[in-house]
């Protein structure tokens, strides 16, 4: 006699099927895709605008941080490997706008700061439009991979419990 079947707990999840295969493999920029960059590129450069007149939050913050810091991964990933001088800049002139803000509760910017950011904001920009929407998704997840297991990653306030030591 046979033993009664175990139940199944798993809920059903079907397999994705494909509608377009060459869209889904060459992951073509379709309209969904260049609208929604650029709502974003919109987002960065007015989260920029009001962090360079005093009047920046802390989510302006982190929308800035994560596009250099996708910046910085596609640069890796050989997508405007010319600009990663200019990332790298940008990452440091926001630790260093970071530490002041954990000192003064206010984000404030010197100029060469201010520059180096807007510069990678440009660079960012100029990479969101000579890429595919497949690459931009594996970069954000290769960030947030890099934060969650604190790989290659900077923060502000590991940086400053380090100074004081």
């Amino acid at each position: 006699m046979t033993k009664p079947k175990k139940p199944r707990n798993k809920s059903y999840r079907p397999k994705y099927v494909a509608r377009n295969v060459l869209s889904t493999v060459f992951g073509g920029m379709s309209g969904d895709h260049a609208d929604h960059l650029r709502e974003l590129q919109i987002k960065n450069h007015l989260a920029m605008a009001e962090m360079a007149q005093g009047r920046g939050t802390r989510d302006q913050w982190d929308l800035i941080v994560g596009a250099i810091n996708i910046a910085n991964v596609m640069c890796e990933m050989g997508i405007g490997d010319e600009f990663r001088f200019v990332t790298i800049a940008a990452r440091d002139a926001l630790l260093a706008v970071g530490k002041r803000y954990m000192a003064s509760d206010r984000f404030v910017f010197t100029g060469d700061e201010l520059r180096a950011v807007n510069e990678a904001l440009d660079c960012h920009d100029a990479q969101l439009e000579n890429v595919r929407a497949i690459d931009v998704d594996r970069a954000a997840m290769e960030v947030e991979r890099r934060v969650r297991h604190r790989i290659n990653s900077t923060s502000v306030m590991r940086e400053i419990r380090k100074e004081a030591a």
